[in-house]
């Protein structure tokens, strides 16, 4: 399986709702990007990412329960982030209520809602979808985030996050 630019809301919708993901904010005239797997013709993972120049929002990561457990959420967070230090992003932020342990694993560290940058602010996930008692994480693109704990990466989820 390769990670593929997936474009129809069409068959992102099902994998995202499938895990009780928000999908009001997306639509067709301004979609984030989405990337994801494909296995028999059907999505089974997704992951989204809204840049706003030098920082990014990822969101919708989501896994198909049929298919976790064998590291897709890993390889899309890490293609994208990728994908997006190629395009000038220095730093990614997330909302998660479920994927916290996850993503701090992968360096994501704790950030401040009040010092967020104003374009993360102003998005739908930040200023109302994602509950108030979701976490706000950060992570520097390109070198290690200071905000995380040296211990903290062994402490892996035992399952793959709906974030």
């Amino acid at each position: 399986m390769n990670i593929e630019p997936l474009s129809s809301l069409d068959e992102i919708f099902p994998v995202l709702t499938g895990c009780n993901l928000p999908v009001a904010d997306i639509s067709v005239s301004s979609p984030p990007q989405f990337f994801g797997f494909r296995l028999a013709g059907s999505v089974v993972a997704v992951i989204g990412l809204e840049q706003f120049q030098s920082v990014g929002l990822l969101r919708s990561l989501a896994v198909s329960p049929g298919h976790r457990g064998r590291g897709l959420a890993r390889e899309l967070v890490r293609f994208v982030e990728s994908f997006a230090l190629s395009r000038g992003v220095e730093s990614l932020f997330l909302l998660t209520t479920t994927a916290e342990a996850f993503f701090v694993a992968l360096g994501y560290g704790p950030a401040s809602r009040q010092e967020a940058p104003q374009a993360i602010q102003a998005t739908p996930q930040f200023s109302g979808l994602c509950p108030s008692s979701s976490a706000f994480l950060s992570k520097r693109l390109g070198r290690a985030n200071p905000a995380v704990h040296a211990g903290s990466a062994a402490e892996a989820p035992a399952t793959e996050p709906r974030s």
